[in-house]
């Protein structure tokens, strides 16, 4: 049997997923099942080229995220660090402005995809006699959410996250690729248009929705970092740079995927004909289950109902997890030293030309083979992520905020809240973009495992091109 076929190698291979599926865990969310699917629905194929183009921009910044992580032993807050503490303080004041209604958006989707697989639950938590008006039964179940969801990261950790995408991701994506499949035949002539409309302002403002998000906003590229290294801890094994990328690639791919197989669900079903996704999450959340069950059939109804609200519960549960750890290394990174990188670390040990031949040998090693973290659990891994106390502060400090957000918020219109934090993410993703390439391009990089010449020009196309979109985005909303 070729040694790329035994077992053993296949379930190392396997085992050397997580940080990326972590990634597509948190994208395949509001991103893809709200805003994709009200892309095609609003806008028909033509939102398709937006995901699509909007994804391949990005890839670079987000890719850069376990490169360096995996390269230099530290987190992109390290690399932030290096750029001075006022690079620390422009990521902080973004993470402020879109924590608190990130984990609300994500949270009460999937309250709502719960009662709605549930229809008894809404009458049991009437039943309780909790306080407030009708409307708040989601209100209840998603601060319920949280509360599981917390006590789930505080005995499982970053093993738990794991293990959840390896079930949950394969589930979703089948269903979802079976269904656009058929469901693509079904989309009326009028809906394959090659540009979505921009006359109008609220058009506009969607467009800038999907975009932020699409697939995901890039300060996830931070968390990426982070759980690369959470990887190495836990498991107390480095997996080689090459394998740790294509772990991401892998997860990137399949979320752009999706996000297409999404807006050919929403242009089959509801481009054209008049219907709207509800402002109320519950029935949203029924409306989206009916998009599957339409093309594959009622009896797969449940099924789908079970891997959509499994796919948003993975992704409030990555959502969770990231901010609070971003927190707590952001603390760490800011009130610490600039932390050394695994090449500084050997320096005067090693003479500097064979660390270089020591880097490219492990550029070249092969995909699924690991090798021993001796470091793994030490200080200098865990300073790099940060304490655990600062982690379950700021959990508890996001939750409870984020638990307003939906009291104030949520009854109204859920999808109002949606599209305010797309829309900043949007915004802000120009900064977050170059902070990261100047990260993989700094002088703390091993010179072998800098992004090579197309990376970096595609890194550059990636700047370019949001920052010019949010400029256009300001402009055209003064102007109105």
């Amino acid at each position: 049997m070729p040694d790329s076929l035994k077992p053993s190698n296949r379930r190392s291979r396997w085992a050397a997923f997580g940080p990326g599926l972590l990634f597509a865990g948190a994208a395949i969310g509001v991103s893809h099942l709200v805003q994709s699917t009200r892309g095609g629905a609003e806008f028909g194929m033509s939102a398709a080229l937006v995901v699509v183009v909007s994804c391949l921009i990005k890839w670079p910044a987000f890719r850069f995220g376990p490169l360096y992580a995996s390269a230099t032993g530290n987190s992109l807050l390290d690399g932030y660090r290096r750029q001075g503490r006022g690079t620390l303080v422009i990521f902080g004041l973004v993470t402020l402005a879109v924590c608190f209604t990130t984990l609300a958006a994500v949270t009460v989707v999937t309250a709502g995809l719960l009662l709605n697989l549930l229809p008894g639950l809404k009458t049991w938590v009437g039943s309780l006699g909790l306080p407030g008006e009708g409307g708040l039964d989601v209100i209840w179940v998603s601060g319920g959410l949280l509360g599981l969801v917390g006590l789930g990261l505080l005995t499982g950790g970053y093993r738990l996250l794991e293990r959840v995408m390896k079930v949950v991701m394969p589930v979703l994506a089948l269903c979802t690729v079976v269904s656009a499949g058929l469901a693509i035949s079904r989309i009326a002539p009028e809906s394959w248009t090659a540009m979505p409309p921009v006359e109008e302002s609220s058009a506009r403002s969607l467009l800038a929705a999907i975009i932020g998000w699409m697939p995901a906003p890039i300060d996830i590229a931070v968390w990426s970092s982070l759980w690369t290294l959470a990887k190495v801890r836990s498991t107390g094994r480095r997996s080689s740079v090459r394998s740790v990328v294509l772990d991401f690639d892998a997860g990137y791919l399949s979320t752009l995927v999706l996000a297409v197989g999404f807006v050919i669900l929403g242009a089959s079903v509801m481009h054209g004909s008049g219907i709207e996704f509800s402002n109320q999450a519950p029935e949203f959340g029924r409306q989206i289950v009916d998009l599957y069950a339409a093309q594959l059939g009622e009896w797969t109804r449940p099924m789908i109902a079970v891997a959509a609200f499994l796919a948003m519960l993975s992704t409030t549960v990555t959502v969770a997890d990231g901010f609070p750890r971003a927190t707590a290394a952001l603390v760490a990174s800011f009130f610490g030293p600039v932390r050394p990188t695994r090449e500084t670390r050997v320096d005067g040990m090693i003479p500097r030309i064979m660390q270089e031949v020591i880097d490219r040998s492990l550029t070249s090693e092969p995909d699924g083979e690991n090798e021993p973290a001796p470091g793994a659990g030490s200080e200098s891994e865990r300073g790099s992520e940060g304490g655990i106390l600062a982690y379950w502060i700021s959990f508890l400090g996001i939750a409870a905020g984020a638990i307003w957000i939906l009291v104030k918020v949520v009854p109204a219109d859920f999808k109002r809240l949606i599209d305010l934090v797309t829309i900043t993410s949007f915004l802000v993703a120009p900064v977050l973009v170059l902070f990261n390439h100047l990260c993989v391009t700094g002088r703390e990089m091993p010179i072998s495992l800098r992004p090579n010449v197309v990376w970096r020009a595609w890194s550059w196309v990636c700047f370019a091109a949001t920052l010019g979109l949010a400029l256009v985005y300001v402009t055209l909303l003064l102007v109105d």
